[in-house]
């Protein structure tokens, strides 16, 4: 019994090394294309300065572009290590009053973007939740489903309860959805699909994995309804 669980133990402190290290990798890697185009702006913006000649404003707003991307990233590694390594304990939580406060969160930039976003999170629906996972999962996934509609499109909020009592919740948008290619990868830290743009930090859909798999759940992608995604997510009973 005392051999079987040092050799859990050991397995599990292997399994945290390793997937440290690739965390390593993967922020280095992707750390190092917004440093060497900060490096090069700053250096025009030095030459310049030492030939007197006035700043230009490309250079500098290209400067601060690169800052607040690194910033993302650097934001949304902090969030995947510590979901990684969650010591609190999940309680029950309601589902639908939580969901209620995201959107209402929400909805300000939804209607700026010309987006409807409703629930229809059935009352009384519990999970076993860390406090903060669910909300910062529901703030990715509602942030990208408004960016993904355009105006006058929807973004659902559903859930529904299986046999086990988890709870099944639902994030749908009717933006252009994804290549069953891109929901493989869709899940990879840093990938983004081709044409989305430098807003973005690619770390998304991670995130909303790991938090929600921290606390024993799983998240999946598939069509919507309107032609475009739905991030399904099982949330564990207590």
């Amino acid at each position: 019994m005392l051999a079987t669980s040092f050799n859990t133990t050991a397995a599990r402190l292997e399994s945290l090394v390793e997937s440290q290290r690739a965390f390593v990798a993967d922020a280095s890697h992707q750390l190092r294309t917004p440093l060497q185009a900060l490096r090069l702006r700053l250096e025009n913006l030095e030459h310049d300065a030492a030939d007197g000649i006035p700043a230009d404003s490309r250079d500098l707003e290209g400067s601060l572009a690169e800052v607040a991307r690194m910033s993302r990233l650097v934001d949304g590694l902090l969030i995947l290590a510590r979901a990684e390594q969650q010591l609190s304990a999940p309680i029950q939580t309601d589902v639908a009053e939580l969901v209620a406060g995201r959107i209402d969160a929400w909805s300000a930039f939804a209607d700026d973007q010309g987006v409807e976003i409703t629930s229809t999170v059935s009352l009384g629906s519990n999970a076993c939740i860390t406090t903060g996972n669910l909300e910062q999962a529901l703030d990715n996934l509602l942030s990208n489903a408004i960016e993904a509609s355009p105006s006058g499109g929807a973004v659902v909020v559903s859930s529904s309860t299986n046999s086990s009592g988890n709870v099944l919740l639902t994030v749908s948008d009717s933006g252009g959805g994804m290549t069953p290619e891109q929901i493989d990868r869709a899940f990879d830290r840093f990938w983004r699909p081709a044409g989305a743009g430098s807003g973005g930090s690619g770390l998304g859909l991670a995130i909303v994995r790991g938090l929600i798999e921290t606390d024993g759940g799983s998240v999946e992608l598939a069509p919507s309804a309107s032609g475009g995604l739905a991030v399904l997510m099982s949330l564990k009973s207590c």
